[in-house]
C-alpha cells in the first residue's frame, strides 16, 4: 500500500512597515541645565533669563509630549476614535489639556485627580508667567534719578538666584503632582502596562 503525502501551502504575507524618530523634550531640560550651571559660575542676569525660558520650555514640552504618548498607547482601536479626538486638539493650552487628559480616564473626576491637575495648572501658571516676562519683551531695567529715587522693572525683580530656586521648586512640585495623577490613570487603562518612561524625574 502506497501512503504518499500532498502538501501545498501557500504563503501570503504583506507587511506595513513604518519607522519614525521622534526628539525628546529632554534637549530642553539639558539647555536649562546648562545656562543653570553657567549662571552659577557667572551670576549674570543674561544667563538667569534663559534659565527660565529653558525651565518653561522644558516643563510645557514635557506634559504635552507625554500626555499624547500616553493617549496613543492606550486608545488603540477600536476605541481610537479617542486618540482622533485628542489629537484634533492638540493646540489647546496646557491647563485645558490637562483637564481632557483627565476626563478620557474618570467620570467623575476623583478629588484626589482634581487636586493632581490643579497643583499642576496653577504651578504650570507661575513658571509660565515669569518665562513670558522674558519671551514677550517686558522691559528688563533698572533706573534712578537725581532726587535719589531709584526702582526696577518688574521683569528684572525677577533675576534673582531665589525666584529661581523657588521656580524649580514649583516646577518639582508640578513634577510629583503629574507622577501621581500618572498611577491614577494608571489603574483605569486597558491596554497600557506601566507609565514609568512617562513619569518626571526631580530637577
Amino acid at each position: 500500500m502506497d501512503y504518499s503525502i500532498n502538501l501545498h501551502e501557500t504563503v501570503k504575507v504583506s507587511d506595513f512597515v513604518k519607522e519614525e524618530t521622534e526628539l525628546d523634550v529632554i534637549i530642553y531640560r539639558q539647555e536649562f541645565e546648562k545656562y543653570r550651571q553657567v549662571y552659577l559660575q557667572r551670576k549674570l542676569e543674561h544667563d538667569l533669563i534663559f534659565c527660565f525660558i529653558f525651565l518653561q520650555v522644558y516643563i510645557e514640552c514635557f506634559l504635552h509630549q507625554n500626555m499624547r504618548r500616553v493617549m496613543s498607547l492606550e486608545f488603540k482601536p477600536p476605541r481610537d476614535h479617542v486618540l482622533t479626538v485628542w489629537l484634533q486638539e492638540e493646540r489647546r493650552k496646557v491647563p485645558q489639556k490637562i483637564d481632557h487628559f483627565a476626563t478620557n480616564f474618570f467620570s467623575p473626576i476623583p478629588t484626589d485627580v482634581q487636586q493632581f491637575t490643579d497643583l499642576i495648572k496653577d504651578r504650570f501658571g507661575n513658571i509660565s508667567s515669569i518665562r513670558n516676562q522674558f519671551a514677550h519683551g517686558h522691559k528688563i531695567s533698572a533706573w534712578s534719578d537725581s532726587d535719589g529715587n531709584s526702582g526696577i522693572s518688574q521683569a528684572r525683580s525677577l533675576l534673582t538666584e531665589n525666584q529661581l530656586n523657588q521656580s524649580i521648586d514649583e516646577v518639582n512640585e508640578l513634577g510629583s503632582a503629574w507622577n501621581d495623577l500618572l498611577d491614577k490613570v494608571l489603574s483605569q487603562c486597558k491596554a497600557l502596562r506601566r507609565i514609568d518612561d512617562f513619569k518626571f524625574l526631580k530637577i
